[in-house]
């Protein structure tokens, strides 16, 4: 490089050290800000409505293992998870006795959600 470019080029490096002026915050950060600490604020609510109504984490919810990737759920986390109420799941598995997609432990009854969902893909009314 020539000495005239180098003259040039710390010129131009001091004029924009002196005209470093602090930038306007976009107007959609704070909204942005203020967007994720409602939803944060929602969740805390959510979550103590659950905990008051006996619904917290339970012994199953614990394990970190949430509904849509179990092997199997119980009838009240089938409902949840299918949109279908407990007495409905009890009257289908009452009706399909030995079916794939029941599974029987002890007294207790689980579905097996991927062999119920291929249930339900295939069935016209509930």
């Amino acid at each position: 490089m020539t000495e005239r470019m180098e003259d040039e080029m710390n010129q131009i490096i001091l004029n924009m050290e002196n005209s470093i002026t602090p930038k306007a915050i976009p107007v959609i950060v704070p909204l942005a800000y203020q967007a994720i600490l409602n939803l944060q604020e929602r969740i805390n609510q959510a979550n103590a409505v659950l905990i008051k109504a006996g619904r917290g984490t339970s012994k199953r919810d614990e394990d970190g293992i949430p509904l849509w990737q179990r092997y199997s759920l119980s009838v009240p986390e089938a409902a949840k998870y299918f949109g279908i109420g407990e007495t409905r799941l009890y009257q289908i598995v009452a009706e399909h006795p030995g079916a794939d997609f029941i599974l029987e432990i002890g007294s207790h009854v689980k579905i097996k959600r991927v062999l119920f969902e291929r249930f339900l893909d295939a069935a016209s009314c509930v």
